[in-house]
């Protein structure tokens, strides 16, 4: 007898029980996927045939104050990774890296900074141009993930022409998107880092817009399903003139030395007619993401062409630092127009002797501007004493920041008896008055400090704050920009007087002879001011029309020897783009 039998129902129990088992299985393992991760999964759907793209939106362009302009945007080809689409990184990347010209390295970076948002295409390189999109079209079944954006790009029309005003864009770093991360900025945004760009980011920058697309199997697209454009950053105006700072620029570039700087500024307002700062750098470069070689380039040239020797560098003044020495001795009443001095060549002072160019004799004061003569000021330098020199060099503006709204202005030094020794570690002599008095020693200014001191002579004694925003829009209307006055009364108006006679007579007969123009009339002060560091820097400081005056010019020439040889000619080609015709017709009407 069998004992192993099992009677057939008990069998098909057993089957039944499997089989519900089964089933219940299968109906549980659908309720995880359309129930639990139901959600889920139909989220990964959506990004499967639905893409979304930020629009990115073009920057305000910048105009001249004629409206002509200056910085506009222009579309341009992106290659951007979508990193959900990137399944097979260690083939594609490499490959892209070929076509682009850029390490597999850095793509793996960008993307790896961007984890956070990964629905969002990474920016690989920028511009790329029409040949780079031909051959990523041809090659697009090897890079899945790799898409075409089209990106307005900004465009600075004359290259490096006013780069230290507009400054330039870069990819914002963590601590700014950490800053900024609430108003919309993300990753691989690019943002103002110097100039006009960074100080009026939140004007210029528009609001991105978003195009979502339905896209097929290979990620082509098949139709719009919503678009919000992107909302243009407005457009604001500068003070900048655009014909006066090409006058500067080319002047710069055609002078001896590669170095230099040119201030030109309305002395009635304060506005910023041209500020030119050589060697300088090409915008556009950063615009697309200058590449870290390029970077590097640019920051080890010894001549530092990203430094804005305007305003961000201090430098000897040389004799343009006379206008004060000459203000200070007429208001203390030590010297009138007819103040004579006799300058034998040298200035004796114990044992030490102060050299001069040549022997004059016996000479007036305003013969002493009208020549530069260092005898004459040797000797009121020493009567007036370091606190006084320094109290009226402070007064007019120098050792100070201006308050300019351009990016890394520095203050430059003055030194006196009560700051030396803090600031050299040196006690003061009476040879450092006589050494100040012709802008040399320890004295240190910038351009614009010396554009705003002359500006202040100009305007009868009104010390104003230099700016270059001239109109933007805010709250839906128009707003100008209005001066803002920093001191008034600064001079007694006899000794302004005697100072501009004095500035005049320098152009008319002395050292800015260079500048001495027929259509209309200008007063100024050269300067050479020897240096530690190579040869004299040249200078000049003028106005016009000497009677009515609404132009100021510094021009300063690293290393550029005499100012009434290399920093004169800069002028002139500024006042002549100015004044191209009779004195009566002004650059314009209303400046």
């Amino acid at each position: 007898m069998r004992t192993d039998y099992v009677p057939p129902f008990r069998r098909l129990r057993v089957l039944n029980t499997i089989i519900v088992a089964l089933f219940g299985l299968l109906v549980a393992r659908l309720w995880q996927l359309q129930v639990w991760h139901g959600a889920h999964y139909l989220r990964q759907s959506e990004e499967n045939r639905i893409r979304d793209y930020i629009l990115t939106a073009p920057r305000g362009v910048i105009y001249d104050r004629h409206g002509r302009p200056l910085v506009s945007n222009r579309p341009a080809f992106t290659v951007a990774i979508l990193p959900l689409e990137l399944k097979d990184a260690a083939r594609v990347l490499p490959r892209l890296a070929q076509l682009v010209g850029m390490p597999a390295e850095e793509i793996r970076r960008r993307i790896d900074a961007h984890r956070e948002r990964p629905f969002e295409p990474v920016r690989i390189r920028r511009d790329v141009g029409a040949a780079v999109v031909a051959r990523i079209e041809e090659h697009r079944m090897e890079l899945p993930g790799v898409v075409i954006l089209v990106e307005p790009v900004r465009h600075y029309l004359y290259g490096p022409m006013a780069a230290h005003v507009f400054g330039y864009l870069g990819e914002i770093n963590e601590e700014e998107l950490r800053e900024r991360r609430d108003r919309g900025y993300r990753p691989g945004d690019l943002v103002g880092k110097a100039g006009v760009e960074r100080v009026y980011e939140s004007v210029l920058r528009g609001v991105d817009g978003r195009l979502r697309m339905e896209v097929d199997a290979l990620g082509r697209p098949l139709r719009v399903l919503q678009r919000i454009p992107a909302v243009p950053g407005r457009p604001i105006v500068l003070t900048l003139d655009l014909t006066l700072q090409k006058a500067a620029f080319q002047g710069l570039r055609d002078g001896p030395q590669p170095s230099g700087a040119v201030v030109a500024m309305d002395p009635r307002s304060g506005e910023i007619l041209a500020l030119e700062s050589q060697p300088a750098y090409d915008p556009n470069e950063f615009a697309i993401g200058i590449t870290s070689e390029r970077w590097q380039a640019l920051t080890g040239n010894p001549l530092r062409p990203l430094l804005n020797r305007a305003l961000g560098a201090a430098f000897e003044p040389g004799s343009v630092f006379k206008i004060v020495t000459a203000v200070a001795a007429l208001e203390e009443g030590l010297v009138g127009p007819t103040t004579t001095f006799y300058a034998p060549g040298y200035y004796r002072l114990g044992r030490w002797v102060f050299r001069d160019l040549r022997a004059w004799g016996t000479v007036t004061f305003l013969q002493g501007i009208q020549n530069s003569i260092n005898v004459v000021f040797y000797t009121l330098g020493y009567r007036l004493g370091g606190e006084t020199l320094a109290a009226y060099a402070h007064k007019m503006g120098l050792g100070a920041v201006t308050g300019i709204d351009l990016t890394g202005e520095v203050s430059g030094t003055i030194p006196s008896p009560a700051t030396k020794q803090h600031l050299v570690g040196e006690p003061w002599y009476p040879g450092d008055a006589v050494n100040m008095s012709i802008g040399q020693g320890a004295v240190t200014v910038t351009p614009l400090q010396v554009a705003r001191m002359i500006a202040s002579v100009a305007n009868g004694g009104t010390l104003l704050q230099p700016h270059v925003l001239l109109q933007a829009q805010a709250g839906g209307r128009t707003v100008r920009s209005q001066p803002v006055v920093q001191r008034r009364g600064l001079y007694d108006a006899r000794a302004l007087a005697v100072l501009r006679a004095g500035l005049r007579a320098a152009v008319e007969r002395g050292t800015g002879r260079a500048t001495n123009l027929a259509q209309v009339a200008v007063a100024g002060k050269t300067g050479s001011a020897e240096n530690p560091r190579g040869k004299p820097h040249a200078w000049f400081a003028g106005y016009a029309p000497a009677d009515a005056p609404r132009l100021v010019v510094v021009a300063f020439v690293e290393h550029g020897f005499r100012g009434g040889m290399t920093a004169t000619p800069i002028v002139r080609r500024v006042m002549e783009a100015a004044f191209p015709e009779a004195p009566a017709v002004g650059p314009e009407d209303g400046r």
